[in-house]
């Protein structure tokens, strides 16, 4: 009867540390990115259910690989919830259980997008998602797995961070409608959307990684082009995004897509606060506020979109 027991703790505790290694915070956040570009497409109800529930799935496969092939660098590096590690520490996974777990979360995509996404049976809508989701495994595995690693590669972390953020998202939600795919220029919307999102949460962490990343060896964007570098092409990158989020919402205001309202223009000046804060310190300390930050505005700007889009809403789903 022990024994029993002490399986079943077992088995708990290893569920909640693939529960855990998979990041379910960071699949929270692009699950809203994902809704906020169906939304943006006015795709059916069901669809964007089925976005929000993919891309929440794809990406705990996502972290789960690359949280395995991090544990080195997470051990000298240990940091806060929105970044941790079990295997870190002392844990009792297994390549194994990771490999399943992995394995489950990506197969349960094939069930979720056959049978809600309208017309999914359609030979060319099953070819092009089969692509979407070819483009977002690849560039996962590329990322994380060695020898392609590309995270720990000048230049080619970004690239391949756009690619599944930036492309595989907007591309894939695309399919998820009545139609085969919706209109190119919305696919248009949601890759700069998407680039804009991303270019703003990958650099700074990459500057709170910086000397742990050196001292294992990856090369990442940070490494090769130094801390001072690093910390001004990363405020750069962010003040850009700033600027793009600012003539989107302009753009969207001015089509009737969104309610006028000055609420995402402060989001904005949070973060041009938190640059501020980064090149005045120029250091760990002020990245990690800057990560933080941004997050907030993300998952902020996120709902703020929802409620901002609510009018053109009613009137596509006739609420």
């Amino acid at each position: 009867m022990k024994n029993v027991f002490n399986k079943k703790l077992v088995s708990r505790k290893i569920i909640w540390q693939l529960i855990v290694l998979s990041r379910p915070e960071w699949g929270f956040i692009f699950s809203q990115v994902a809704l906020m570009v169906a939304l943006l497409y006015q795709l059916p109800l069901e669809s964007l259910l089925t976005s929000s529930v993919s891309i929440f799935l794809f990406s705990l496969g996502h972290f789960s690989l690359n949280g395995y092939f991090d544990q080195q660098s997470d051990s000298l590096n240990p940091r806060s919830l929105s970044l941790r590690n079990p295997l870190a520490t002392s844990s009792s996974l297994h390549k194994i259980h990771i490999v399943i777990w992995i394995i489950l979360i990506w197969t349960l995509l094939i069930p979720l997008n056959i049978f809600l996404i309208p017309n999914s049976v359609s030979q060319l809508k099953l070819f092009l998602g089969f692509l979407a989701f070819l483009i977002g495994m690849t560039g996962s595995i590329l990322y994380s797995v060695p020898p392609f690693r590309f995270k720990a590669k000048p230049f080619l972390d970004i690239l391949v961070t756009f690619l599944i953020i930036g492309l595989f998202i907007p591309f894939y939600i695309g399919l998820l409608g009545s139609s085969v795919i919706v209109d190119l220029n919305l696919i248009g919307l949601g890759i700069v959307l998407n680039i804009i999102l991303v270019s703003g949460i990958h650099l700074p962490t990459m500057l709170i990684d910086h000397e742990t990343d050196q001292r294992v060896g990856d090369i990442t964007t940070a490494v090769f082009l130094g801390k001072r570098k690093a910390i001004h092409l990363t405020a750069g990158v962010v003040l850009a995004r700033v600027f793009l989020l600012i003539v989107l919402n302009l753009h969207l205001m001015n089509i009737d897509l969104l309610i006028p309202h000055w609420t995402p223009f402060i989001l904005g000046l949070l973060e041009i606060i938190a640059v501020y804060n980064l090149l005045k310190r120029q250091d760990q300390e002020g990245a990690l506020l800057l990560f933080k930050t941004i997050i907030i505005t993300s998952g902020g700007g996120a709902v703020l979109f929802g409620l901002l889009y609510s009018p053109t809403l009613l009137q596509a789903y006739s609420l």
